[in-house]
């Protein structure tokens, strides 16, 4: 993180240096989560030391005065914590105790429910959610609001909470609870907005780099794999044509596919920004079992998988869709898949069929393990981990899935998986 050098952080960044050392050696903590923590320390800590003090000279009682100095020391010291600890939420309820504490002693010395100072619990969740997140501003909202309803039924009931506090000692408090408030909400939005846009900055500069990436790996990637399948075509043309070569066959098939892959990511990178649009045309399905047939015959015939379909009975289903993500990314990953997770000597069954409402019922299923009933509802989420070994130790990314239900929502389709013995796929897409 770069940030401009003010007067002010020339000093700041020293102090954060040396009291995030520990963290920053172990890499164990956002250092975001640091940076908030000292912040907040820095900015209520004159708030907490103002109030010790005028609690000292001001108040008739020697207890929120000894009670405020050692909660503003515990509170100034809190970032220190996180040379022992990586837990933020553990400082943070740590420092705003000490907060708690203090300002709740000084309330009940000063009138109770009617002391102007019960307002500061107000900045209590507001701390914790920016130091803790969600949890942090639930757990002080709840015990902010605890403490307050218990100050408030003690009032309802007339209890004589002690008015401790000379006239001179009211007027500055009203004063630092006035221009506390500003400075304090002043600082948040401006330390808010300042890391919000430096982090809106980061993205975009992120995003930027992405998009170098991706225009620059597909466009060099075309030109090799074109290179390569003219290759593989001129070498099955000299093959003997009474000795036809079939690895040359399924090489040159996987280098067309990759070569199709990588035109349609670019094309779907600029459907994506707004440069194109999505192209979906009548697709015969026997063309595309067939062409799947092609392409994973190596696979197929190593584990002696095979794949049922009746292309008589289906010569006139058609689907509209996009051809190569339909052929590589919807039904290569089903098919893929339904290899990886099923033993030797088994089948994959392929089904289809017109539905009332005018859609083609896809149906895809294997013999294989099948899907535990915890990860069928994980499989589209991309922050879920859904990868397993196949039956004969295959792996994958997880992402196969993902980018399936990606492509058939395009198609304005739909997709259901349903796994007992064995694995089911259905896809519900528009017939043409």
């Amino acid at each position: 993180m770069k940030f401009k050098n003010g007067p002010a952080l020339k000093w700041y960044f020293p102090l954060y240096r040396w009291v995030a050392t520990t963290r920053l050696q172990q890499n164990d903590i956002d250092p975001r989560a640091i940076h908030t923590t000292l912040v907040v320390v820095l900015t209520t800590a004159i708030l907490m030391w103002g109030y010790a003090f005028l609690a000292y000279f001001t108040i008739d009682s020697a207890v929120p005065g000894l009670v405020g100095f050692a909660c503003a020391l515990i509170h100034l010291l809190c970032p220190l914590l996180f040379r022992y600890s990586n837990n933020a939420y553990l400082v943070g309820n740590v420092l705003l105790g000490a907060g708690m504490i203090h300002q709740g002693t000084f309330t009940y010395f000063t009138g109770g429910f009617m002391s102007n100072i019960l307002i500061w619990y107000g900045i209590l969740p507001l701390f914790g959610g920016i130091i803790g997140g969600r949890r942090g501003a639930i757990t002080w909202f709840c015990l902010t609001l605890c403490i307050s309803l218990s100050f408030f039924i003690l009032h309802l009931y007339n209890y004589q909470f002690p008015d401790l506090i000379s006239p001179l000692g009211k007027v500055w408090s009203h004063v630092m609870l006035v221009f506390g408030w500003i400075f304090l909400s002043s600082t948040v939005v401006i330390v808010y907005t300042g890391l919000r846009e430096h982090t809106e900055k980061i993205l975009h500069q992120q995003g930027q780099k992405i998009d170098d990436l991706f225009r620059v790996l597909f466009h060099d990637l075309a030109n090799p794999l074109g290179r390569i399948s003219i290759g593989l075509s001129i070498a099955q043309r000299n093959f003997p044509k009474e000795e036809p070569n079939r690895g040359l066959e399924i090489a040159r098939l996987a280098s067309d596919s990759m070569l199709e892959i990588t035109q349609n990511i670019r094309k779907m990178y600029a459907v994506s920004k707004g440069k194109a649009n999505v192209d979906l045309v009548k697709l015969p399905l026997n063309s595309s079992i067939d062409y799947i047939k092609k392409i994973y015959a190596t696979e197929l015939e190593k584990k002696k998988i095979k794949i049922k379909f009746d292309f008589e009975k289906n010569a006139g289903i058609n689907v509209l869709a996009e051809p190569v993500s339909f052929n590589n990314q919807v039904l290569g990953n089903i098919i893929s898949n339904a290899i990886k997770f099923s033993p030797e000597n088994s089948s994959i069954t392929i089904t289809a069929e017109l539905t009332p409402q005018k859609l083609v019922k896809i149906e895809i299923s294997d013999q294989g393990i099948g899907i535990p009933p915890e990860l069928i509802n994980q499989l589209f989420d991309l922050n879920k981990k859904t990868t397993r070994q196949g039956t004969h130790g295959e792996t994958g990314t997880g992402f196969g899935m993902h980018i399936l239900k990606s492509f058939i929502e395009m198609y304005g389709g739909q997709v259901e998986i349903e796994s007992d013995k064995g694995t089911t796929v259905r896809l519900f897409l528009k017939s043409y």
